[in-house]
């Protein structure tokens, strides 16, 4: 009754309507840049899409003809795709846990009294902030064949020198690296966030009862830091995904060595703008869009069970 009061209350309806005002802008950028396309690119996917099309002597632009889902059947049935769908699964598999894994320990080192702890903080999140084209051309220079920065130290070891960038089974290692080292000072600050918002009173408690370090980091920090947690490996899932970028400029505006650095997104642009299949490119948007979803879905409604709140 006190909610119906409310929406009968002339003041409270002008509150709302100046609200949705104020909204308004940001409802219509959205509505341009993010749910049209999204809509579009769904509705393109079940259709033949091509440009410069002559039809009883008239030159038509842009020329859509639907289809139905022979886009996806062509989809799943080129070994392309199949490949890209393959090396991003194994490219996220590896890189998500990894970079979680390493920033936890490394928020774990960070929230001890260290010397210089506003330092490191800092040199580890500078990676994140840098832009990524400047990023990935200092890393071709560090994984050249002969010249390159880790081969050296590699060499240092007696390890013999190696084609990062132009053997096929070193391609997606080297983007798995690239993308570990730059991500895992982001993800480290937002743990250390975490792990500095938990009471000291547990730990107190937990020193008085005789626990260890190891088993008040086990039993005390990691539980309380899963809404962190779920958090970071939710976005670096859907953002692993994505990858594009790292791919293009490390192997310049190519897939690697016999297409073993290509990925969803990579042969998602090549269909595109280099081979102008529109309606192909968007059907391959739209599983992307599935799998990301699915996934999504999957860790909100299963994962999000063993995440505590409340401390």
């Amino acid at each position: 009754m006190a909610g119906r009061r409310g929406l009968r209350n002339p003041r409270a309806l002008r509150e709302s309507g100046e609200a949705y005002l104020y909204l308004l802008p940001a409802f219509f950028i959205l509505g341009l840049f993010t749910f049209y396309p999204f809509v579009d690119a769904f509705r393109m996917s079940f259709q033949n899409v091509r440009t410069g099309v002559r039809i009883d002597g008239q030159l038509i632009p842009f020329f859509r003809e639907y289809i139905g889902l022979t886009n996806f059947q062509i989809l799943f049935r080129d070994r392309h795709f199949l490949q890209a769908l393959t090396q991003t699964s194994i490219y996220v598999a590896i890189s998500v846990p990894l970079t979680l894994g390493l920033a936890l320990l490394l928020a774990t080192a960070l929230n001890q009294a260290l010397r210089m702890r506003a330092f490191f903080r800092l040199a580890y999140f500078i990676p994140y902030i840098t832009p990524v084209v400047a990023l990935a051309m200092v890393w071709t220079w560090i994984y050249h064949d002969r010249v390159g920065l880790l081969n050296y130290i590699l060499g240092l070891f007696g390890i013999s020198r190696m084609r990062w960038l132009n053997d096929p089974s070193l391609a997606l290692p080297a983007i798995i690296l690239f993308n570990v080292l730059r991500y895992v000072g982001y993800q480290a600050l937002i743990l250390l966030a975490g792990m500095q918002n938990i009471e000291r009173t547990y730990y107190e408690a937990a020193r008085v009862d005789g626990a260890s370090p190891a088993k008040a980091w086990r039993h005390i920090t990691v539980p309380l830091l899963t809404p962190q947690l779920f958090f970071v490996f939710l976005i670096s899932l859907m953002g692993a995904y994505r990858i594009f970028d790292e791919v293009f400029i490390l192997f310049a505006g190519g897939a690697g060595p016999l297409g073993s650095a290509r990925t969803i997104v990579f042969y998602l642009y090549d269909q595109a703008f280099n081979n102008f299949r529109l309606g192909r490119a968007a059907a391959a948007s739209v599983v992307l869009f599935g799998i990301i979803f699915v996934l999504a879905l999957f860790q909100i409604t299963v994962t999000q069970r063993r995440v505590h709140y409340d401390q």
